[in-house]
């Protein structure tokens, strides 16, 4: 999300490197940029591939959700995959059960966590953050690495 946020921040055309990204955030430079690949690949974030490259936001921050985040991020795999384990279970044979209680539930709960995570934008996380934070020194560091 912070990655995300902060290519946000960037002037138009600009972009920042990885490296940047990594040391300003504290996480490994191979975990920062595995986890950018996948947003690349989602089509969240824009590479500017070379020397001199770097990346930047494909998309407004109004048009990201934390769905589409955590689907990058994460895949494309249910969250709450069920085992199918009600036949075992209860010793029966599969043709004469009922739906799995279970499973109904987790597919429930993965349909809630869907419409939550759809109903949060990353633009209204950034509005929050600069009422409640001073980002200066945010915005003070890009200007110092972007390129």
């Amino acid at each position: 999300m912070y990655v995300l946020l902060i290519l946000s921040r960037l002037p138009k055309g600009k972009h920042i490197n990885s490296l940047a990204l990594s040391e300003r955030l504290h996480v490994s430079h191979s975990y920062l940029k595995k986890t950018i690949k996948s947003l690349v690949k989602e089509g969240l974030v824009k590479s500017s591939p070379g020397k001199l490259g770097g990346f930047s936001l494909a998309i407004p921050l109004d048009e990201i959700d934390f769905y589409k985040v955590f689907m990058a991020i994460e895949g494309r795999e249910k969250v709450f995959a069920s085992q199918h384990l009600l036949v075992q279970f209860l010793n029966k044979d599969k043709p004469k059960l009922e739906p799995c209680a279970v499973s109904s539930a987790m597919d429930n709960i993965e349909n809630t966590l869907k419409t939550t995570m759809n109903s949060i934008t990353l633009n209204t996380m950034m509005k929050q953050i600069q009422e409640n934070y001073d980002i200066d020194d945010l915005d003070e560091w890009i200007k110092t690495v972007a390129k």
